[in-house]
């Protein structure tokens, strides 16, 4: 398997979707975001929450067989923090959020949005058209997925070498016999992930989501 080929094939795509998705929000990369007409943030939720997980399996790959000095402990990563701009920023989550049934109606209700069920949702050309409520919503929160988003496509390798660090802490974990979680990928079918495609970031989401579970299957390397 050609994983750097797989990779890079990938992250242009997915960087192809998310550039979009900054264009429905109304900023450019890096800026800040303060609200969004609500079905205009259900549009753009449609497409995040695969896009991050896709991404999040890309780094499983891209940190396949490497190996780093263990660190000394230290606290738990801070996902908020302040740059020295004075720009708010966060760190990219690298461990899938647990199934939350308390969402599922609110997916449901972005897929209804749409008449047609056969016709593929392009996210900003649907909300081109007259907004179905154009209620003002809080979305700083989405603005710093957005970004947090977009800076893990730009250094993979980085990424890699956090998602080393977590599991080593993990490890400490588990030899601590304290809970943990075993995997940055949860049980079952990833967050995001829809039976019908109705989206290009489906199907990146199936193959790279394919890729991790055949990488994290497959048998050590022992030659």
């Amino acid at each position: 398997m050609d994983w750097a080929l797989a990779i890079k094939r990938n992250t242009e795509q997915l960087k192809a979707i998310v550039l979009v998705l900054f264009a429905l929000a109304g900023i450019r990369r890096g800026g800040l975001l303060l609200t969004l007409p609500r079905d205009v943030m259900s549009a753009i939720m449609m497409v995040l929450r695969p896009a991050e997980s896709a991404v999040r399996r890309l780094i499983v790959i891209a940190a396949r067989g490497l190996v780093l000095k263990p660190q000394p402990p230290r606290g738990a990563p801070v996902l908020n923090a302040i740059r020295s701009a004075g720009v708010p920023a966060r760190a990219f989550p690298l461990i899938d959020p647990l199934k939350s049934f308390d969402m599922e109606d609110f997916w449901d209700h972005a897929q209804r949005m749409h008449d047609n069920a056969l016709r593929p949702i392009d996210p900003y050309a649907a909300y081109q058209s007259e907004v179905i409520d154009p209620t003002p919503v809080d979305a700083r929160l989405i603005g710093l997925r957005l970004n947090a988003l977009m800076r893990a496509l730009d250094d993979l390798p980085r990424q890699a070498r956090r998602l080393v660090r977590w599991r080593q802490r993990r490890d400490a974990l588990r030899a601590a016999n304290r809970p943990t979680r075993q995997s940055p990928m949860r049980p079952g079918l990833p967050p995001g992930w829809r039976q019908r495609k109705i989206h290009e970031i489906d199907e990146v989401l199936r193959e790279c989501h394919g890729l991790a579970v055949d990488l994290l299957n497959a048998p050590p390397d022992t030659g």
